[in-house]
Order: C-alpha cells, then structure tokens, then sequence
C-alpha cells in the first residue's frame, strides 16, 4: 500500500476514535452522551440534530462543537465541520487532544498544511499523545519526509506499548523502514503488529510479501495464507500467494489465488496463463492470453494518442493560466474526447467546470476522476467543496 493510500486510516478511524473517547469526557452531559452513542451506531443525522441543538444553547462549549465538528466530518460537510473545530480550539487552545482532533478533520478534507499545524500544536502542548505522533508521522510520510515521520512513530510505539493500538504504529513503521529498503527491520516491525493484532490482515500480507523478497519461502506461504484467510478480498495477498505457489511448482493452488486477484490486471492474467499451461490446461489459457493481447492492443493504442491529448491539455492549462476558463475548458473536453480514460484531463475539466460556478457538472467529473483514481487528493478535496456548493443550489418542484 503506498502511503497516499493509508490516508483513509485518519480520515474514517482516527475520527471515530476521537468520537469515543470524546464520549467517555461527557458521561455527565446526557444530551452529549446521546449524541455520542447515536454516533458510534451510525446515526450521523441524528447526532448532528442534537449537537447543533445543544451548540445553540451553549456556544461555548468546546467539548460540544468539537463533537459536532467530528460529526459533520464524518458526513462530509466541509465548511461547517472545519468552523466548528476551529471554534473550539479557539475556546479551548491549551487542549492537545482538541488540536489533534482537528488535526483529523482537516486531514480528512485533503488541509494537509494546516492539519500538520494543528498536530504539532498539539505535541507542543503534551509531547506525550501518541495519537498526534502518529497522525504527525502519516502526513510527514506521505511528503516523503522519512526521517522525522519514522522518529515520531518510534516515540509513539514508546507510548503506546505493548497494546493493540500499538499494532498500526508498528505497521506504519514497516513502511518507513520498507520505503528505505531496510527489509529485515520492516520484518520485525510486521511481526510485532501480527504479535499484537493476530486478526491484521493487511500486516500479515505485507509480512507475506517481504519474507518473498527475503527467500523465506515456508514463512510467506505461512503469513499470505494467514492474509487470505482474514480477508479474502485483498488481491494483493491472493495475487503474492498465487506467485509463491507458481513459484514452488504447484500450479493448481496458484491457479486458484490468481483467479481471486485482480481480473483486470496485466501481471495476474499473465501469471494465471503460465499457472495453467504448467497444470496442462492450455484449452483454459487460451481467452486468458486473448485477454492480455486485448489489453495490450488497448495499451498501445492509448499510446498512440495520449501525445494529441497531452498536447491539448497542456493548451487548456495556458489558456486557463492566461483567465479563459471557458476556452481552457473547450481543450480539455478536446483531450478527453481523444483520451476518455484520462483521469488528468478528466481532473482538469471538472475543476474548471466548478471555477464557472457549473458545480454539479463539475463534481460529477471529479466522482468520475475518483472512481479511475481513488487516491487523487487534488479531486477528492475539490469534490468536498463542490458538493458542499450543489448541497446550496435551489431545486426545482
């Protein structure tokens, strides 16, 4: 997993988590309490109600907007989440708990700077909150900023201890240490967190993947097994444990794994063309090696005018630099009509869509760009702000 990709883990977990323990802070405050509990079952609607009831009747109470705010996050309203955070650490500005809170919203709506802003205040003010040192680190990693994430992870495992929390700080840690190709160090790290969480799918995979790469062939087949049987869906453990057993001779039980990997992936269908020419199968690797050429032909002929589409994107960016937004935004239709599969130029289009105040246009091209692309920060930040503009829009009876 790249680390753009472990961004989820603040923007979904370290919300929820905060929305816990902000609970247990409130125990005495009934309607608080209510708000909380409808939160950790999901009632995000109906939480919000009350919280905004209670803000009303109690502006400055910190506690309050910061559960509200954390509740808004989770439903997706930007603007109003991100005001309320920032109130209440501005009631509250000696609280690290909140600034890391906050931290956490802001990360979740792609404000990346001021997220970091907010877990460092929070570390200045307790150097002991192994949350912020760990939600510090995911940032400064994802900026390539190794060093310092790693050092902060190391002061929260410190922290942390030998818990089940601990386990994702270990994770994380193994990626650091990965990134610098330091694989016997990622190893421990990996088996520590397995040694912590036995249910933690994703670490066993990784565990699988590096022991491969470090020729302990029993121990991979141990840990991808170990993956599968978790989660069954991960066609990264399925895809690395077909390998192994095509790599030991057994054709079948690879054929099995490559077949619960990703379908669409050039690498898996070529992997399952060998597995089944090697278990003397060639009647069924026939449409698979049909598949590849088809991708490959596709391939090449995305090639043939990814420079045409290039080049009109390029003129839309000078164009839109330049003020015309509406002539840019002729180009980049242009480009993706030569290239529909361009996520780039899709990305383009839909921003300069939402910069002419055609908002609902505009963020039905960046659910698409999305969609191709999951991890793009830039349109998940952009659709935030666009919905939060059609949320606006009169409709019609």
């Amino acid at each position: 997993m790249k680390w753009h990709q472990i961004r989820p883990h603040i923007a979904s977990f370290a919300l929820l988590a905060a929305v816990l323990s902000a609970g247990q802070l409130w125990a005495e405050q009934k309607s608080l309490d209510q708000a909380t509990d409808l939160l950790s079952k999901g009632s995000i609607a109906e939480a919000v109600t009350i919280l905004r009831q209670f803000v009303a009747s109690d502006a400055g109470n910190a506690d309050a907007r910061l559960l509200l705010g954390t509740a808004l996050a989770l439903k997706g309203n930007r603007t109003e989440s991100i005001e309320q955070m920032a109130e209440a650490v501005r009631l509250r500005p000696q609280s690290a708990s909140g600034h890391n809170q906050y931290g956490t919203v802001l990360s979740r709506f792609i404000e990346v700077e001021a997220a970091r802003h907010e877990f460092e205040k929070a570390l200045e003010l307790d150097p002991q909150l192994s949350e912020a040192h760990v939600n510090l680190a995911l940032l400064l990693a994802q900026a390539g900023e190794f060093i310092p994430a790693a050092a902060h992870l190391d002061r929260a495992i410190e922290l942390q201890g030998d818990t089940r929390a601990a386990a994702y700080t270990h994770f994380l840690r193994a990626k650091i240490w990965g990134a610098q190709n330091q694989v016997e160090k990622a190893m421990l790290e990996l088996q520590k967190a397995v040694q912590l969480r036995p249910d933690y799918a994703e670490a066993w995979s990784d565990l699988g993947g590096l022991r491969r790469l470090s020729l302990d062939q029993k121990g991979a087949v141990q840990a991808l097994e170990k993956a599968v049987a978790l989660n069954p869906g991960d066609v990264t453990a399925q895809y690395r444990l077909g390998q192994l057993y095509l790599q030991n001779g057994d054709a079948g039980k690879a054929i099995e794994h490559f077949k619960r990997a990703d379908p669409g992936d050039v690498a898996t269908l070529y992997n399952l063309d060998r597995a089944l020419r090697k278990a003397g199968k060639p009647e069924d690797a026939e449409p698979i090696g049909r598949k590849i050429a088809e991708l490959r032909e596709r391939s090449n002929r995305a090639s043939s005018v990814a420079l045409a589409a290039s080049r009109l994107n390029d003129e839309g960016i000078e164009l839109e630099k330049s003020g015309d937004i509406r002539a840019a935004l002729t180009k980049y239709r242009a480009a993706l009509d030569l290239d529909p599969t361009g996520f780039g130029f899709e990305l383009n289009y839909g921003l300069a869509l939402c910069r002419i105040g055609r908002w609902e246009e505009g963020a039905g091209e960046l659910r698409e760009v999305l969609r191709l692309d999951p991890d793009n920060a830039v349109a998940a930040k952009a659709l935030y702000i666009a919905d939060e503009h059609v949320a606006r829009l009169p409709r019609a009876n």
